[in-house]
């Protein structure tokens, strides 16, 4: 129940973040608006990308719920949740599937994917409930159906790496520990495999007989999520990770192999699907895709804790000096200092400053607990402090998305907007504009999001007066710096309407 307050608070009080939110949610629109499921498009745009599925579910969470935020974000939050339960079940019963349910729900990352309108969060869930069947497929092979049954669901929603990521991860663990018996059971068992190939046949063949161009969309990335090269990656794996870092590392080392064959074990077949999915990941620049390594680090680090917790608690000990090394300077030095440079971290210092007096609270909880060893306390209160974190998490995310949106202006001209009226947008491009207003965007002079077919109009007066000068009525959405008198005809009346964080929604009448 707190889980489901915390993961389903806000999700429709703030607006689409663009591009990531707004492409997502235009594409849904158009597909529940114009009722075609199988041209992915914002307007008139043809959009690429291969996570259909996410889609789909986007445009059904709009048929259920209404036109709003809540709607596109619902199956996100969903599979949020999702992931949290794959990982207790993956960890195993009694205090194992608590600490991996607590783990796993306050990683920055399994929150944030679960709170936008993306394929991520979704992937995640499938993947992780697919690892959590293959782990029980050792004492009883029937749980390989709802393994090949989820990763098939996963090429739907995420294109070939739902089938390539689980495949690989297989077949590198059964070859490090030289486990045949998984390899062979897992590629011939009759029911798994005919799983996978129905539902991925019937997948191809609907989408050929709808529209054949979906094959190449398949293969395309419409937009990447990298975070400025090698350095920006690894900076936003750490903040991703909190509060945490030390007692993965701890237990990764553990498991990691140190001779060939390696011992067969859950913890390290949990540990080889983390690195395959998250490597190839980061390759691709999708860096918000990691999501899918979270839910199996968080079962490998309940399951060793719960026993570093009774037979070794040095262990829990390093674990937590190595927490310090790397929390104190990302949180305390490395942020504050970012503050100065990143607007998207100013916005949002409201929220970020009782995160990190929760977090500090973690930290003494983790050092208290474990130098007086009262080990039933850890579990329990270092648990919930570690949630805790996920309040002012929240309001974090909800402060950047509300100074980062252009939904009041959108709102404003779902509002005002009739007929054949035009919307402009000079020197920006909010594809949430679509969702907000249901309506093509003129852009003029504006930078274009990858994937997405639109057309680029120079700004030269003519054109623009063209359109001002119009009898229809006319929309221009610009940002705050740009002086209007240098684009806009001289002799013509200019209405202010309304204003978001740096931007104009200005009108000739």
């Amino acid at each position: 129940m707190l889980l489901c307050y915390l993961y389903f608070r806000g999700i429709g009080d703030h607006g689409l973040i663009d591009p990531v939110e707004g492409i997502n949610a235009s594409i849904a629109l158009h597909m529940s608006a114009g009722e075609n499921y199988f041209i992915p498009k914002i307007g008139d745009s043809l959009a690429s990308g291969c996570t259909m599925g996410s889609w789909w579910l986007s445009a059904l969470g709009l048929n259920i719920f209404g036109w709003g935020e809540f709607a596109v974000r619902f199956f996100s939050a969903l599979s949020g949740l999702g992931m949290i339960l794959a990982a207790a079940l993956s960890a195993g019963e009694g205090r194992k599937s608590w600490l991996a349910s607590c783990i796993c729900a306050s990683m920055v990352l399994c929150f944030t994917v679960s709170q936008i309108s993306s394929s991520h969060a979704i992937f995640s869930c499938l993947t992780a409930f697919a690892m959590f069947g293959i782990v029980r497929s050792r004492t009883n092979r029937d749980w390989l159906f709802l393994s090949h049954f989820l990763i098939s669901l996963s090429f739907i929603i995420h294109g070939p790496s739902g089938i390539f990521l689980p495949f690989l991860s297989v077949i590198i663990y059964s070859i490090l520990c030289e486990d045949w018996d998984l390899l062979k059971d897992f590629f011939t068992w009759p029911f798994g495999i005919a799983m996978t190939l129905l539902i991925s046949g019937l997948y191809f063949v609907v989408i050929i007989s709808a529209n054949y161009h979906l094959i190449y969309f398949m293969f395309v990335q419409n937009y990447s999520y990298s975070f400025g090269g090698i350095i920006g990656s690894i900076i936003f794996i750490l903040m991703c990770l909190t509060p945490f870092h030390g007692f993965i590392i701890k237990a990764v080392i553990e498991i990691f192999p140190k001779e060939y064959p390696a011992e067969k074990s859950p913890e390290l077949f949990m540990l080889v699907w983390a690195l395959v999915f998250g490597v190839s990941e980061i390759f691709s620049g999708d860096l918000l895709a990691i999501s899918t390594s979270v839910p199996a680090l968080s079962a490998i680090v309940a399951r060793k804790l719960d026993y570093w917790l009774d037979k070794k608690i040095s262990s829990v000990r390093y674990s937590f000096l190595i927490n310090i090394l790397i929390l104190f300077p990302v949180l305390y030095i490395f942020m504050p200092l970012t503050a100065r440079y990143f607007p998207v971290i100013k916005v949002s210092l409201m929220s970020f400053i009782p995160y990190l007096i929760v977090m500090s609270l973690f930290l003494l909880a983790s050092w208290y607990y474990t130098k007086t060893r009262q080990i039933k306390k850890w579990v329990r209160n270092v648990s919930a402090a570690a949630l805790l974190c996920l309040m002012p998490l929240g309001g974090i995310f909800d402060l950047t998305a509300e100074n980062y949106s252009v939904r009041d202006i959108g709102m404003s001209l779902r509002e005002a907007i009739k007929g054949n009226q035009t919307v402009i947008q000079y020197r920006v491009n909010y594809p949430s504009m679509y969702f907000y207003t249901l309506r093509n965007s003129i852009l003029i002079d504006s930078p274009l999001n990858h994937g997405i077919e639109e057309k680029k109009f120079v700004a030269d007066t003519s054109f623009i007066d063209s359109l001002w000068k119009r009898k229809d009525r006319t929309f221009l959405v610009m940002p705050e710096v740009v002086d209007v008198n240098s684009i806009l005809p001289k002799k013509t009346n200019v209405f202010h309407i309304t204003r978001a964080e740096g931007m104009l929604l200005l009108s000739n009448q």
